[in-house]
């Protein structure tokens, strides 16, 4: 039984486990709903993704429908990883009272991963990381994309590691915690686990993994190109 039903008093937050002592000491329960909160952020993504596929479109007519989602996938998950996840960052000592969007919208998500109201070491620097190197990388990836540049698979490559081994990180130190040390971090019901917190990352394993994928097949192609040309450069001058 939870200390507060012990107790015969309210829980201070939300959050799990019960009584976890949050950055800041102080929670202000969200004043937006959770289906403003939902139609607010898609309509900003779908904004930004419609403007990015036209630009991309005026600047590479030619370039593959492959590539063109590739690019909004860059571009969201760059901005996401700068930005929101940048604004944790930022803000983490006093998430717990944050009443801005970004703040309320961190709380939400925080009812599957507390670890985002109490600093947890791990993951303030994993976003620390994520904000100031894949963020900028990832919209760097998009423009290359966009430009068919020969330096599009190296930076794809990279970011896709680093993303592919964080989110992995990301779930296996929580499931740590839970099965080893007892500590879950996220409120009872399947919704807040299996939709926040696995689906909703899960994204930034499959994705990424198939970039991955990609640009070790392109690369392959590369040097296997680039071999076939050398060893026929030196038959001919053999001859």
């Amino acid at each position: 039984m939870a200390a507060a039903e012990i107790l015969g008093t309210e829980p201070l937050h939300p959050f799990y486990p019960l009584g976890l002592v949050l950055s800041g000491g102080v929670y202000v329960a969200n004043d937006w709903d959770l289906l403003t909160l939902i139609l607010v952020f898609f309509s900003g993504w779908a904004a930004i993704l419609a403007v990015t596929l036209a630009l991309v479109k005026k600047i590479n007519p030619r370039l593959k429908r492959s590539d063109q989602l590739l690019v909004l996938w860059f571009i969201l998950t760059g901005s996401i990883h700068l930005f929101f996840e940048g604004y944790f960052v930022l803000n983490h000592g006093s998430m717990a009272s944050k009443q801005d969007f970004f703040g309320q919208l961190w709380k939400e998500y925080s009812l599957s991963d507390s670890r985002y109201q109490f600093s947890d070491p791990f993951v303030l620097c994993m976003e620390t990381w994520t904000a100031i190197t894949w963020g900028p990388l990832s919209l760097l990836a998009a423009v290359l994309i966009t430009k068919d540049s020969p330096y599009r698979h190296p930076i794809q490559a990279l970011v896709s590691t680093g993303q592919f081994y964080g989110c992995g990180l990301y779930y296996a130190t929580s499931l740590f915690d839970e099965f080893y040390a007892g500590k879950t971090y996220y409120r009872p019901g399947w919704y807040y686990f299996w939709f926040y917190f696995v689906f909703m990352n899960s994204f930034w394993l499959i994705v990424p993994g198939y970039c991955l994928h990609s640009s070790i097949k392109e690369t392959a192609r590369a040097f296997r190109a680039a071999k076939s040309k050398s060893v026929n450069g030196s038959a001919k001058k053999s001859l």
